[in-house]
């Protein structure tokens, strides 16, 4: 007899076998590509991988809608295609894809109507005295609460310095993803209960979208969102159900202009904006600024003031992984284009001496090399007259970019003239 083998074994013991080797994003990493067997397995509706991602129990009345829904179908259709090597990014992008559906479904009024017809189908397995029963004490409770107290729909829950409305507090969890009073370190994360309050928003958020009550939608400041993004340690599988749910979350408010993101009159909202902002890259979160400053006019604005602060720059060059960050945020070429054109990025860049952030900026974008301050220096004047210090390298890299040698500043002098400067003469010699 021939010894046994994995792939002899019938689809249901290896189904078992394969529940058993970890989350979802392994499971996939693990045995996609084997074959194409093992393939149909990972998508196969009995083995429910999908629906578990996005913790859809399989008794769910709406399950069906999940596996009947074309973006299941095109999305089992990517994973059936994926090889062993080179499928990190892609299989990442599909499951993002899953919970970008998923948020889009309980957000949409077929899962309210769907969960009215849930709800209306366990109130008709009561009696009529029972469900009669039960609608006179709801009603009343309800009459109650709202006859003796007004303010219950503005009901606020009492933390994040000093209080906010109930959904607005939703929020917090979702992106704090702790307890505001938590004393100490949370060794694991929850994903059902993350995932359960994620429902719950969605669905006040439907509720708060009806006309009667939008007027209470308004909420402060789009920085109020930003300000609770913190670290959490996730595993792969959390990790994309998380970011690529707060930033759904984001698209929602934005969509549905919820966040006042002008706030002209706000004084305080360029700092606290710039502040939120550094959290954001100190915690290593590139997608979230992608996102803002790609899907909103408004909050877009908000990022001149923060390139124009040393401070904040200084985040960006804090440390090796700050750098990185910085390095992938020039890659972005929408972004690189309004820096380079609504930004004082280069001229700071060059008085902090970072010269292979400069490279990189203008090998990305050679024509900054003409580039000219308020006193009409081009960056090559400009190290020369406001850069103090060891500036040999950056000199000798901008004459190399072939900066104009003859143009002059405001003041009629060119690089030839400020050498001569004492300050300067130091240069010469090297």
């Amino acid at each position: 007899m021939l010894p046994s083998t994995f792939e002899i074994l019938p689809d249901e013991i290896l189904m078992i076998i394969i529940r058993y080797s970890g989350d979802i994003y392994t499971i996939f990493r693990t045995f996609s590509g084997l074959n194409q067997r093992i393939n149909n397995i990972l998508v196969d509706k009995r083995m429910h991988l999908l629906t578990d991602f996005l913790f859809v129990d399989t008794s769910d009345v709406n399950i069906d809608y999940y596996y009947k829904s074309k973006i299941f179908h095109d999305i089992s259709q990517q994973l059936l295609s994926l090889t062993i090597t080179e499928n990190d990014q892609q299989l990442r992008q599909c499951l993002q894809s899953l919970v970008v559906f998923h948020i889009k479904y309980k957000q949409s009024a077929d899962q309210l109507k769907s969960s009215i017809k849930q709800f209306q189908s366990i109130r008709m397995q009561l009696t009529d005295d029972d469900a009669n029963n039960f609608d006179m004490e709801l009603a009343k409770t309800f009459k109650v609460l709202v006859i003796s107290n007004l303010n219950l729909l503005h009901n606020r829950a009492y933390v994040v310095n000093g209080g906010c409305v109930i959904y607005f507090f939703l929020f917090y969890l979702i992106y704090r993803c702790r307890a505001w009073n938590c004393k100490t370190s949370c060794t694991s994360f929850n994903i059902q209960y993350y995932e359960a309050t994620v429902d719950l928003l969605l669905f006040a958020l439907q509720c708060l979208n009806c006309e009667c009550v939008r007027e209470f939608w308004w909420i402060d400041s789009f920085v109020d969102l930003l300000k609770f993004i913190s670290p959490i340690q996730l595993n792969i599988d959390q990790e994309i159900f998380v970011y690529t749910s707060q930033i759904e979350i984001l698209k929602i408010v934005l969509d549905e202009n919820i966040l006042n993101v002008a706030m002209p009159s706000d004084e305080l909202l360029p700092y606290n904006f710039t502040k939120s902002l550094g959290n954001i890259i100190i915690y290593n979160r590139l997608g979230i600024i992608l996102f803002i400053f790609h899907y909103n006019e408004h909050v877009r604005n908000l990022f001149q003031s923060c390139w124009n602060s040393r401070k904040f720059l200084g985040i960006l060059t804090g440390n090796q992984t700050r750098r990185k960050f910085f390095h992938d945020l020039l890659d972005d070429k929408p972004i690189r284009t309004w820096l380079t054109t609504h930004t004082n990025l280069l001229f700071i860049l060059l008085e902090k001496k970072e010269c292979k952030v400069v490279k990189q900026l203008l090998n990305l974008s050679p024509s900054l090399i003409h580039r000219l301050d308020e006193d009409g220096n081009d960056p090559l004047l400009y190290v020369c007259l406001k850069v103090r210090g060891r500036r040999h390298r950056l000199i000798e890299y901008l004459i190399k970019m072939e900066s104009d040698l003859q143009r002059r500043n405001s003041k009629d002098e060119n690089v030839f003239d400020v050498l001569q400067l004492k300050g300067n003469r130091n240069l010469l010699k090297s």
